[in-house]
C-alpha cells in the first residue's frame, strides 16, 4: 500500500499553487497538476493539491483518502473512475441533500446520472445511465437484489464513510465494502475524519491511501471556558439558553456561523430567546413555542426534529440568503455540505473518576466533524472554531480531539451494535439477520465469501457464532431450507424487513382483527408497524404537543393493550398520533416534525411488501399505505393523495368529514366542490382550530377549495400507484398506465386470498 500524507504547506488559491506530501518518509515538493497539459476534461486551471496527489500516484484497485472537507474529494470521485471505465460508476452518501448535490456537479461530465434516494420518480425509471448517485440504503438494495445497474458496476465510491460507525446505518456500509471486496469491484473510500484510518485502508486492500493535513482554507482554533466567557458580558445569564445566545453575540462573530448545542431542546430554547430577548426573526416554522412577529435580523435551528421541507428550505437560506446565525444539533455534521465562516461547538465535559480521564459530548469524533464546516472556499481567507466549554479544562478538550484520531478504526457492530431501538423486536439480532441474509440472496451458497470480507468478523470472531446460531434458528423457522432462502425471505430482504420483525406482524396479524375493525386507524398501524424502520421518539412529539400527545398516547395504548393483550415497545402510538391528525390542532406545528416530515420512502416499501404478501385487499391496503404516507385517518386517507394539500389541510377535511359525520371522502369532495353550505361551514369550523383570525381562515377556505374543485376521481398518487402496479406489469408498462389503469390492475392482483385462505 503506498502511503501520502498531504502537508499543511501546500498551497492553492483556486487556480494554481503546489503540493507538500510525505512518500515513504521522503519530502516531495511538486507543482498542482495543470487541467489543459494532462487533457483532463474538467472546467478548471490545476487540480487541488490532494486531487494532483491522488491524479499521479493513483492508477489502479482500491484507494482511501481522508481529507478535511471542501478539500476536494468530489473531483477525485471523477479521477477514480476515469482510472476504472470499465463498468458503471456509482457514488453513494447518507443523505437525499448529498446526494442532488452531487447529481448537479457530475452531471456535466457525465451528461446522464441515475439517481435512486427512494424516491418514486426514480424508482420507477429505469437505471442505464453510465454513472450513478444513491443513497446507502439504495445501493444496498440494488446489491441484495441483484438489480442490474449494481451487477454493471465498474467503480463504486463511498462518501461519508465514517457513518460505518453509526450504530443505525453503520451496518450497511459495511456490508456494501464487503460486497465490492469479494467481488473486486474498485472501491474508493472518502472521509473528512476518520480513526484509525490506515486500519481501515488496510481492510480494503487499499493500493493507494491519502491523508491531508492541508485545508483549503486554513483552519484558526479557539477554546473557551464558558463561565470565563461570559464574564466578559453584560447580557443575560441566568438560563442555560440565555448563557448560549450571550455567549455567541460576546465573541461577535461576522459571517456565517454555525452554532452546535450539546441538545436539541437547549437549541429550541436558545432559539426563543434570539426571539423574545434579542429581537430576531425565527426562520422555522414548525417550533415548540408560537414566536413573536419579527423583521430583521434572521435566526433558524436545524436538528433532526425539523420537518424535511422546512430543513431544505433554512439550508438553502443559509447558503444563498442572508440567514447568518444557524443553531444545529449534531446531525448537521455529517451528510450536509454547509460550510461557514465560523463553527462554535457547546461541550460538556465530565470527568470519570475510573478511567481517570474526560468524557465529552458531543464526542471529539463529532467535534472534528463539526469544526470541518468552518472556512468557505473562494469567500473566507480563514475559518474560526470556537470550542466552548464546561465541566472541563479548556485543555482537556485539545488532548482528547489530539488522542481521538490515534484510536483504532472500529465499526459499529465490531463496537458492539449497543443501542437497542424501538423499530425491532431485537435490533442486533435483526440488524444481523439482514446482514447474513443479503448474502445468502445474493450468492447463494458461497455467501460466506461476503460474510469472511466485513471488517466486524476480522476484529470480533465471536460474531460469527452468533451469526452461526442465526442461520440456524433461521432454518428451524423456516425462512431458510437446505440455506436457501425461500421466496418470503428473499421478499422480506429486498424490503430491509427482518424475519424476526416479519414474525411479529403475524402474531399481531392474529390479534389485531377486532381492533382493525372496530378502529382500523390504530388496528391497522399497529399490525404493520414492525415493517417500518423508523423509530419514532414520542420526546420529540411531546415537544411540540406536550400534555396533549401524552394523554392521547395514553388511551391508544391503552385500547391496543386491552383488545389484543399485546404491550406496546415500539412506539407505534407516535405513527398513529400522526395518522390521526394529531399535529392539526397545534398552530406551532406548521408540517409532523423529525421522522414523520418524510414517509414518504417507508411507504412505498411497505406498500409494495403488502402487495406482494396479498394479506388484504388492495382498496383496504391503499388505505393502510396513505394513512403511512400522508397522515390521515382510515376513513378519509385517500384525501392526502391530492397535490397541494399537505398534511394540515387533508386533515382540515377529514375533521369537517367526521363532524359532518360523512363516510368516506368522496362525498365530502363532492359536497365542498358544489359549494353547499353546510360543508363549508364544517370546514371553516375545523380550520378555526388553526387560525384566529378571520381573514386567514377565509384565506384558507378558499386555498382548499381551489384545490378541492380541480380534483379528478379516483383518487390516489398516480406515481404510487404506477409504482405498486409495476410489481406485477413491469416498469415499463407501468409507466404507461394511467392512474385507473393502475388500479384496476392492483385490484384484480392484490385480493386478500392469502388472508381468507387462513381463516378457512
Amino acid at each position: 500500500m503506498k502511503t501520502i500524507q498531504v502537508l499543511e504547506s501546500s498551497e492553492f488559491d483556486g487556480k494554481s499553487g503546489h503540493v507538500d506530501y510525505l512518500l515513504d518518509g521522503k519530502s516531495i515538493h511538486e507543482p498542482l497538476v495543470k487541467v489543459k497539459e494532462e487533457n483532463l476534461p474538467f472546467p478548471y486551471g490545476s487540480l487541488t493539491p490532494i486531487q494532483s496527489v491522488f491524479y499521479r500516484h493513483y492508477s489502479e484497485g482500491n484507494a482511501l483518502v481522508s481529507s478535511p472537507t471542501s478539500s476536494g474529494k468530489s473531483l477525485i470521485s471523477l479521477l477514480f473512475f476515469l482510472k476504472n471505465r470499465t463498468g458503471r460508476f456509482i457514488y453513494t452518501a447518507p443523505t437525499r441533500s448529498l446526494i442532488w448535490e452531487k447529481f448537479k456537479e457530475f452531471k456535466p461530465f457525465f451528461k446522464r446520472v441515475g439517481v435512486r434516494t427512494g424516491d418514486l420518480i426514480e424508482e420507477l425509471s429505469e437505471i442505464d445511465q453510465p454513472a450513478v448517485v444513491c443513497t446507502y440504503e439504495s445501493l444496498i438494495s440494488a446489491a441484495r437484489n441483484r438489480a442490474k445497474w449494481f451487477e454493471e458496476a465498474g467503480a463504486i465510491v463511498i462518501d461519508e464513510v465514517h457513518v460505518i460507525r453509526d450504530e443505525g446505518r453503520g451496518a450497511v456500509i459495511e456490508e456494501l465494502v464487503s460486497y465490492a471486496l469479494s467481488e473486486e469491484v474498485p472501491l474508493l473510500l472518502l472521509s473528512a475524519t476518520i480513526p484509525g484510518a490506515t486500519e481501515l485502508a488496510k481492510w480494503i486492500r487499499a493500493e493507494l491511501f491519502i491523508e491531508s493535513k492541508w485545508r483549503p482554507v486554513p483552519l484558526e482554533r479557539k477554546v473557551f471556558n464558558l463561565r470565563k466567557l461570559l464574564k466578559k458580558s453584560n447580557l443575560p445569564t441566568d438560563t442555560p439558553e440565555e448563557k448560549v445566545v450571550s455567549a455567541v453575540e460576546t465573541l461577535n462573530l461576522k459571517g456565517k456561523s454555525l452554532v452546535f448545542v450539546p441538545r436539541k431542546d437547549l437549541g429550541w430554547q436558545a432559539l426563543l430567546v434570539e426571539n423574545s430577548k434579542f429581537g430576531k426573526e425565527v426562520l422555522n416554522e414548525t417550533l415548540p413555542f408560537i414566536p413573536i412577529e419579527r423583521k430583521g435580523e434572521k435566526v433558524a435551528f436545524h436538528n433532526a426534529d425539523v420537518p424535511q421541507e422546512e430543513r431544505e428550505k433554512i439550508e438553502k437560506e443559509f447558503k444563498e440568503g442572508d440567514l447568518n446565525r444557524l443553531y444545529a444539533t449534531q446531525t448537521l455534521a455529517y451528510g450536509v455540505n454547509l460550510p461557514a465562516d465560523n463553527v462554535v461547538v457547546f461541550i460538556r465535559g465530565n470527568f470519570d473518576r475510573f478511567t481517570y480521564s474526560y468524557r465529552f459530548f458531543p464526542d471529539p469524533l463529532t467535534i472534528l466533524q463539526m469544526e470541518g464546516r468552518a472556512g468557505r472556499f473562494g469567500l473566507s481567507k480563514k475559518g474560526y472554531s470556537y470550542l466552548i466549554v464546561t465541566g472541563a479544562k479548556e485543555n482537556a478538550i485539545e488532548e482528547a480531539l489530539k488522542e481521538e484520531m490515534e484510536k483504532p478504526f472500529e465499526t459499529a457492530l465490531s463496537e458492539g451494535l449497543v443501542r437497542e431501538g424501538s423499530a425491532c423486536p431485537n435490533r442486533k439480532k435483526s440488524v444481523l439477520s439482514l446482514m447474513l441474509l443479503g448474502p445468502v440472496v445474493r450468492y447463494g451458497q458461497r455467501w460466506q465469501e461476503a460474510v469472511k470480507e466485513l471488517f466486524s468478523l476480522k476484529r470480533n470472531p465471536l460474531l460469527i457464532k452468533e451469526l452461526q446460531e442465526i442461520l440456524e434458528e433461521l432454518q428451524t423457522l423456516g425462512f431458510l431450507e437446505n440455506t436457501k432462502p425461500t421466496s418470503l425471505t428473499k421478499l422480506l430482504v429486498s424490503s430491509f424487513v427482518s424475519p424476526y420483525c416479519f414474525i411479529e406482524f403475524g402474531q399481531r396479524l392474529k390479534e389485531t382483527e377486532k381492533l382493525r375493525s372496530e378502529d382500523p386507524t390504530v388496528g391497522y398501524l399497529f399490525t404493520v408497524r414492525p415493517f417500518i424502520r423508523r423509530e419514532f421518539n414520542p420526546k420529540t412529539v411531546t415537544l411540540f404537543t406536550g400534555k396533549g400527545f401524552l394523554e392521547e398516547a395514553g388511551k391508544i395504548i391503552s385500547k391496543i393493550e386491552t383488545e389484543t393483550n399485546m404491550r406496546v415497545k415500539d412506539n407505534s402510538e407516535v405513527l398513529i398520533f400522526y395518522a390521526k391528525g394529531g399535529f392539526f390542532y397545534y398552530k406551532n406545528v406548521a408540517r409532523p416534525p423529525g421522522e414523520l416530515s418524510n414517509l414518504s420512502p417507508e411507504s412505498s416499501l411497505l406498500g409494495q411488501l403488502l402487495c406482494r404478501l396479498n394479506l388484504f385487499e388492495f382498496d383496504t391496503l391503499h388505505r393502510v399505505i396513505m394513512m403511512v404516507r400522508g397522515g390521515v385517518p382510515f376513513k378519509y386517507s385517500l384525501i392526502s393523495s391530492i397535490e397541494g394539500l399537505g398534511y394540515m389541510r387533508s386533515n382540515a377535511l377529514a375533521v369537517a368529514g367526521e363532524l359532518l359525520k360523512i363516510p368516506n371522502e368522496i362525498a365530502l369532495i363532492n359536497g365542498i366542490r358544489e359549494g353547499m353550505g353546510e360543508y363549508l361551514e364544517a370546514l371553516k369550523e375545523a380550520l378555526s382550530f388553526r387560525h384566529d383570525s378571520v381573514k386567514a381562515l377565509e384565506r384558507e377556505v378558499s386555498a382548499i377549495v381551489k384545490i378541492v374543485s380541480k380534483v379528478k376521481f379516483p383518487l390516489g398518487n398516480e406515481r404510487l400507484l404506477k409504482f405498486l402496479s409495476s410489481i406485477f406489469v413491469g416498469r415499463r408498462e407501468a409507466i404507461k398506465l394511467s392512474k385507473e389503469e393502475a388500479l384496476e390492475v392492483l385490484r384484480e392482483n392484490v385480493t386478500g386470498k392469502e388472508e381468507s385462505e387462513s381463516k378457512g
